[in-house]
């Protein structure tokens, strides 16, 4: 005979907390009726093409954002290599070719025309000027040197 301390007896499973322990029931699959279930497949199908899409497209608009932000950094070190550069580099043999006396020269000579036509004339407006006078746009039109030779246009 087995003992009550003895832990062979399935009693004591039954038996753990002082309640009879009950065998779970299996759940059986929800089986819904053939054209019901035949409908729930089409609309989750649906539901999943739709998502499926949605999922493409964003992947496609990514993909196009990315396309546009390389496209505008080539541009943008096309500019830099064609445009850019060489304007600077020639506007820095421009300022290295003038020596410092003759910046200030220049600058003296505009200011005492400056100065001589305010003294004659007692104002300077850009609307009425003569240029035989007094040019206040030398500068502007003066600038030949700026002008890049290697980018002309085929006529």
């Amino acid at each position: 005979m087995d003992s009550v301390n003895s832990s062979e007896g399935p009693w004591l499973q039954r038996f753990a907390n002082g309640k009879p322990l009950r065998k779970p029931k299996r759940q059986q699959p929800w089986k819904a009726a053939p054209d019901q279930s035949q409908d729930i497949i089409a609309s989750v199908q649906c539901l999943l093409d739709r998502e499926n899409f949605v999922r493409e497209v964003d992947r496609y608009l990514r993909h196009c954002d990315f396309l546009d932000l390389r496209k505008t950094e080539l541009l943008y070190k096309k500019y830099l290599e064609d445009v850019s550069e060489p304007f600077m580099q020639k506007m820095k043999d421009q300022m290295h070719s003038q020596s410092e006396e003759e910046v200030q020269k220049r600058r003296r000579e505009q200011f005492s025309q400056y100065l001589n036509y305010c003294a004659k004339k007692g104002y300077v407006f850009l609307d009425h000027y003569d240029p035989a006078e007094y040019d206040p746009f030398f500068q502007k039109t003066c600038r030949d040197c700026w002008k890049d030779e290697s980018h002309q246009l085929a006529q």
